[in-house]
């Protein structure tokens, strides 16, 4: 019910001070621009797409990324406020809710705090007592409030397991019962995508084999980024997790009853009772060029872990809604619209004193003006004089910046009983902060959706840029990476690197990007943000209304290992985002 009050409050939005500031000088201006800039084959073809609106994608930023919304921080009656105004603006197009009879899918979060924490381990006739905090941090457990647990222990590399590119490092060790000793990363020389989902699955690997532990060992790449006690002090901070309709908290590796991170000193300890080098392992591990890998070994003695958590638990909603589809064939594949609608609150604890300081992170960029692109689509589309073959499902999703928490949930737990995903969308932090000419397409060389992407681009005279920033391993950060780990094809855009565009964006990472300058003082280009919805647009329409589903390409690493029974396409020879 509180929800509904909010919502009926919030359909007037538009009337209200904040609406009416999104229409003023700048707004006025780039619909000037707009009225002289010549129409796309995309605008003249279609009525919808010549419909999307600058100033309708203005006023949700500007409502959205307001202070009075504190943030939008998951669990916080401001993202519900948020939520309710999302849920308002579907009503308000005749969308239909996707959740039954609501455009909510409630899940219930549970945060982990580890408090009193205790490691040993035997290295001959001693035992040695490690400090909390100062040799070891601890995880918080989302299973056990207190963990007590003594296991042998068993030294296997990096924890990867990737037959596909020639690496077992559990290969000659039994783990089953076991702890295993980790170190952290990735093999170098292996494409940055493949090496971060490799990185981060390796918990699930070690449960699946039957170890009851994780030690790491940080590898040297980490230690320049970081010192040990930043790390303690980043990794003491509440974790979190969704609560399964069962009741039981999520984890990819439910044998792990304990994760610990040990010190630089702490670790060569460790590995020098067992008569090995650590700074010799870490060194090879480092060098792209090495032949060979450490073998797997198993550790001398058993380590002792005591670990006592604290939990708590709230409630926050994806907002969800759905277009039916024209076509009774294809009415049970959805094409998901996704986009995250939360940011990181209110930080009062960065408050100094005696000084004014703005403590109110109100991710204009990060994700207001992806919500405001994925609803000025969906407004275009639901009016449109038809409706598109496939149903549409439009998700405006919760808990990204807690680890893709919100789009997790949902792409395990789908709300409709009547069909499937069979592509995504998804919108998150178009920097428009200059003029749009082109955009990098995250997942275009996985799938046929990037070739979608190419003929978008054509229809729109938006031109596809290859990624720009490569290190930054961007197609596993964001909600559609939910979707491609249950096997499902996705397209994630960025706004690209042409008038300035490569500038802007690592700009905006380095002074703007999770900081309360995130607002609306930035100079948003509205022109900038009506031409990324175009495109937008174009994949959607051209997604739904295809013949076939988006196909994984044959031989795709996501592909072939998270939906290896699923048709194929034949590879390209290229990158379609790179022609």
């Amino acid at each position: 019910m509180r929800k509904l009050i909010l919502a009926a409050a919030l359909a007037g939005c538009a009337l209200s001070p904040i609406a009416v500031q999104a229409q003023q000088a700048p707004r006025q201006a780039s619909q000037q621009a707009l009225g002289q800039a010549a129409l796309s084959p995309a605008e003249r073809s279609d009525p919808a797409a010549a419909a999307i609106d600058a100033d309708q994608i203005a006023a949700t930023v500007t409502f959205l990324a307001d202070d009075l919304l504190q943030g939008r921080d998951t669990g916080s009656e401001y993202y519900d406020i948020a939520a309710a105004y999302v849920a308002s603006r579907y009503m308000a197009m005749g969308l239909q809710p996707a959740n039954g009879d609501s455009f909510m899918q409630d899940i219930v979060f549970r945060s982990t705090t580890a408090g009193d924490a205790a490691l040993s381990y035997a290295a001959g006739d001693e035992t040695v007592q490690l400090e909390a905090g100062r040799d070891f941090v601890v995880t918080g457990s989302y299973g056990e409030r207190q963990v007590d647990l003594t296991a042998p222990m068993v030294f296997v590399g990096q924890g990867i397991h990737s037959p596909e590119n020639g690496i077992d490092d559990y290969a000659g060790v039994e783990v089953a019962g076991k702890i295993v000793v980790v170190v952290s990363g990735a093999p170098k020389g292996l494409p940055g995508e493949v090496a971060s989902t490799l990185a981060n699955t390796k918990t699930e690997y070690a449960s699946q084999q039957g170890a009851v532990g994780m030690i790491s060992i940080r590898n040297l790449e980490s230690l320049e980024r970081m010192s040990f006690d930043k790390l303690a002090t980043y990794l003491q901070e509440p974790r979190e997790t969704w609560v399964g309709p069962d009741g039981k908290a999520n984890v990819a590796d439910p044998n792990l009853r304990f994760s610990a991170y040990l010190s630089p000193d702490a670790a060569s300890r460790l590995i020098a009772a067992s008569g090995h080098d650590l700074q010799d392992m870490l060194e090879t591990y480092d060098d792209a060029k090495a032949k060979t890998r450490p073998a797997a070994f198993d550790l001398a003695g058993t380590a002792s872990v005591s670990v006592a958590s604290e939990w708590e638990d709230k409630t926050s909603a994806n907002v969800v809604a759905m277009l039916p589809g024209s076509d009774p064939a294809l009415a049970g594949e959805y094409v998901v619209m996704s986009a995250h609608l939360d940011h990181v609150g209110n930080h009062l604890s960065d408050v100094i004193e005696g000084e004014e300081t703005d403590t109110i992170y109100n991710g204009a960029m990060d994700n207001a003006t992806g919500v405001a692109t994925m609803l000025e689509v969906a407004r275009v589309i639901a009016m449109g004089p038809s409706r598109p073959r496939r149903p549409i499902l439009f998700a405006a999703v919760t808990a990204e910046e807690k680890g893709l928490l919100g789009s997790e949930y949902l792409a395990k737990n789908f709300v409709r009983d009547d069909g499937e995903p069979v592509g995504v969308v998804n919108f998150d932090m178009p920097v428009l902060l200059y003029d749009l000419a082109d955009v990098v397409g995250f997942g275009a060389e996985n799938s046929t959706m990037g070739q979608t992407l190419i003929r978008a681009g054509a229809s729109t005279g938006i031109g596809v840029s290859p990624d720009f920033l490569p290190e930054e391993n961007l197609f596993t950060r964001s909600d559609h990476y939910s979707f491609v780990k249950e096997g499902v094809p996705a397209l994630f855009l960025m706004t690209g690197v042409q008038n300035g565009g490569k500038e802007a964006f690592t700009n905006f990472l380095g002074t703007n990007y999770h900081k309360p300058t995130d607002d609306l003082t930035q100079d948003l280009n509205w022109e900038s943000a009506r031409k990324f919805a175009l495109l937008n647009y174009q994949i959607v329409k051209l997604t739904a209304n295809a013949d076939e589903r988006p196909m994984w390409y044959e031989g795709n690493y996501f592909g072939d290992n998270f939906a290896p029974h699923a048709p194929r396409a034949p590879a390209l020879a290229a990158s379609p985002a790179a022609k």
